[in-house]
């Protein structure tokens, strides 16, 4: 749920977005509320946004190759390789930041 925050999502999506608006609390508020409700110390925050941005980056991979391939059907597919570095980037970022 945090990693589907940075603002990429909308190229996946093709449109923007809801849980990227800054309507919403942000990622890090969302880790330490879930913290706070639940009572548990969730540890290795920067390995678990690491891989979720991993894995939707690899999903984003798929997608932009099947649009690829032709295999998409409707509008907004034309970006979404371009989240897949943008993705990436992030979660190695948050790894340098442990």
């Amino acid at each position: 749920m945090c990693a589907y925050r940075h603002p990429a999502l909308d190229g996946v999506l093709g449109l923007p977005a809801a849980w990227a608006s800054e309507q919403f609390p942000s990622a890090d508020e969302l880790w330490d509320c879930y913290q706070e409700r639940s009572g548990r110390d969730l540890v290795d925050k920067a390995f678990h946004m690491g891989l979720a941005y991993y894995k939707i980056a690899m999903i984003a991979a798929g997608i932009s190759y099947r649009h690829g391939q032709g295999a998409t059907s409707g509008n907004g597919y034309e970006g979404v390789a371009a989240t897949v570095p943008v993705l990436l980037d992030a979660g190695l970022a948050g790894l340098d930041d442990d």
